[in-house]
């Protein structure tokens, strides 16, 4: 198994860790909600099969589904920006690097990250929120939680990428 992958799994288990036992009991205001979970998919290889994106996407939210109790609600988000990650891609991704790489700052340039991860988290907040509410029957309270828990989990991904875990090694 390669170092990328180790890397990957390790990511997967520390969001999902973090999203059940710290994120999902912050509600800022009773509209704002992270959702970091995001970043495993955004953090997904360039060059990883689009089936194997869609089964890591369904595991992640099926993981997070079953510790929150939302019936496939995250599920669902996660498995539609894991089939439209491959068309945002093609929108941010520099074309001139041709070997495997994960997207970050340092492979997009942080506008393009910032571009790139900014979309995936919007599709997924709006899908996520969407389906929880089922209407537009109070628009203005769903765009405040769209709103407020795209910008929260923005923040936090911007965070966490900008972290160098190269300087925490021995």
């Amino acid at each position: 198994m390669s170092n990328t992958w180790t890397k990957l799994i390790l990511l997967f288990i520390m969001l999902v860790f973090l999203q059940v036992w710290l994120f999902n009991k912050i509600h800022i205001e009773g509209v704002a909600t992270p959702l970091l979970y995001v970043y495993f998919i955004v953090k997904l290889p360039v060059d990883a099969n689009r089936n194997l994106t869609l089964v890591l996407s369904a595991l992640l939210g099926l993981t997070i589904d079953m510790f929150s109790f939302t019936l496939g609600m995250n599920m669902l988000a996660s498995v539609v920006i894991g089939f439209l990650r491959s068309y945002f891609l093609k929108l941010f991704a520099p074309r001139d690097i041709f070997e495997s790489y994960m997207p970050s700052f340092s492979a997009f340039g942080k506008a393009m990250f910032m571009r790139y991860a900014s979309l995936m988290i919007l599709m997924h907040q709006f899908v996520l929120f969407m389906v929880e509410s089922l209407s537009f029957f109070d628009a203005l309270h769903l765009f405040l939680r769209i709103a407020g828990s795209f910008t929260i989990t923005a923040l936090l991904v911007f965070a966490f990428e900008s972290i160098k875990f190269e300087k925490f090694k021995t």
